[in-house]
């Protein structure tokens, strides 16, 4: 696979996640969440906070997938999305020291987030060298 596909798969992949969880946070928080167990409070300000972040991540999202049309923003995206997915990767990190595991399935969540991070850092890398993606 060149350079280029493996660029446009890894962006595509990110961008496809952060879409729709972003999406679905922003607009079906309550319901989203109790699929993973988690049952949020009748609390406005709690939903609206978490309906802001659900549409923080699908802003990333729609740029990260813009860049599947524009060459120019590849590298931007790469970094963009290396950026917030380690972020989230590592805030769950931080979050088992200090609270302990969570169930399986933050923990396939954490590995998926911490494989796409490490995908689009290795590919900025691999780009800095190159012409570009």
């Amino acid at each position: 696979m060149t350079l280029t596909n493996m660029t446009k798969t890894t962006l595509a992949l990110a961008g496809f996640i952060a879409l729709m969880i972003g999406a679905a946070v922003l607009f079906a928080p309550v319901p989203f969440y109790a699929l993973s167990g988690v049952t949020l409070p009748d609390d406005v300000n709690l939903v609206s906070d978490i309906r802001a972040f659900g549409g923080g991540l699908l802003g990333a999202g729609l740029f990260v997938t813009l860049s599947l049309f524009r060459r120019s923003l590849r590298l931007p995206s790469l970094i963009a999305a290396a950026t917030v997915y380690a972020g989230f990767g590592l805030a769950r990190l931080w979050g088992i020291t200090v609270d302990g595991l969570p169930e399986a399935t933050y923990l396939w969540v954490l590995a998926i987030e911490l494989i796409v991070a490490a995908m689009c850092a290795i590919l900025v890398f691999k780009s800095s060298g190159s012409a570009g993606p």
